[in-house]
């Protein structure tokens, strides 16, 4: 920005070169980052700053290298990404290609429903260079998904206001449950967790106050609470943050209280717990029904 091109062409290739694939996944870094998050950032700021064109492809090639590596992708990586290919979006004019046929200039950004993909479409390149092709896909799945753990595994227990268990399938309108989300990690490591537990929808969040180890009230019998860094009662869900490392307890838990609100039949969802900027670490419960009826 001030006009020292060499001073920092020299900073992009230092940069590019402290960036090598780890011999373990990216464990105990404080800040959200990852390879493939630094590689995108450095494509976004050497391409911003005009960098010498071979820095730029060599950092191209260190997002391939470790995406390859990824199954899938935090919020960092992503957002970090998508600013990497903005900046490249001048260069990549110079793409020709052919689509069904018809001559194109540019990139090809294109979406397809499911009938529309009944007929064949062919792209091919007309240029010079080589060109990568990126397929997604997304969709909503016809059958609920079935109870995981990876890495993380969460259990949802109902419980009666005096720590008797519950069976909240057949609830009467009024009842109220105190909700135990148990997650248990059989090693753990440094990771910033989410838990979220979303509500049927014939239940309300009765008293939005989480139970802890530091003011466990008259619900003093659950076990293994732990204070959440960060905690919020939505209309729809419960969700509690917490930082863990090393020495965390494999083991900890949180609750709250519902009140059945409307009769009726509901779906009751699943409750997850995630780490964050590793979502491939994960755990989730199955699905139920619920079945409310009139006090």
């Amino acid at each position: 920005m001030v006009g020292d091109k060499t001073r920092a062409d020299n900073v992009y290739l230092a940069a590019l070169n402290a960036i090598v694939p780890p011999a373990k996944p990216d464990l105990d870094r404080s800040d959200y980052g990852s390879t493939l998050r630094d590689a995108a950032a450095l494509v976004t700021l050497a391409s911003e700053g005009r960098a010498p064109q071979k820095t730029i492809d060599d950092a191209v090639l260190r997002i391939d290298s470790a995406r390859q590596r990824a199954s899938v992708t935090s919020t960092q990586e992503n957002a970090w990404l998508v600013l990497a290919a903005r900046a490249l979006s001048k260069q990549l004019n110079a793409i020709s290609l052919a689509v069904n046929g018809e001559k194109r200039q540019g990139t090809l950004y294109r979406s397809f429903r499911p009938e529309e993909l009944a007929a064949p479409i062919a792209v091919s390149n007309e240029g010079e260079g080589s060109v990568q092709a990126v397929v997604s896909v997304s969709g909503a799945p016809l059958n609920p998904e079935p109870a995981a753990a990876q890495g993380f595994k969460i259990e949802r227990t109902y419980y009666t206001l005096d720590g008797e268990k519950a069976d909240p399938s057949k609830a009467k309108q009024n009842q109220r449950f105190v909700v135990v989300l148990k997650m248990t990690e059989p090693q753990p490591q440094f990771g910033r967790v989410i838990v979220a537990d979303y509500l049927p929808a014939g239940f309300e969040i009765d008293n939005p106050r989480l139970v802890s180890s530091g003011e466990t009230g008259t619900l003093s019998w659950i076990e293994d609470a732990v204070e959440p860094v960060n905690s919020e009662f939505r209309d729809d869900r419960f969700t509690a943050a917490f930082d863990r490392d090393q020495s965390s307890p494999a083991v900890f838990s949180v609750a709250y209280v519902v009140r059945v609100v409307s009769p009726g039949r509901y779906v009751l969802p699943q409750a997850k717990v995630e780490d964050m900027y590793r979502p491939d670490r994960f755990g989730r419960t199955g699905t139920g029904t619920i079945e409310v009826s009139a006090k």
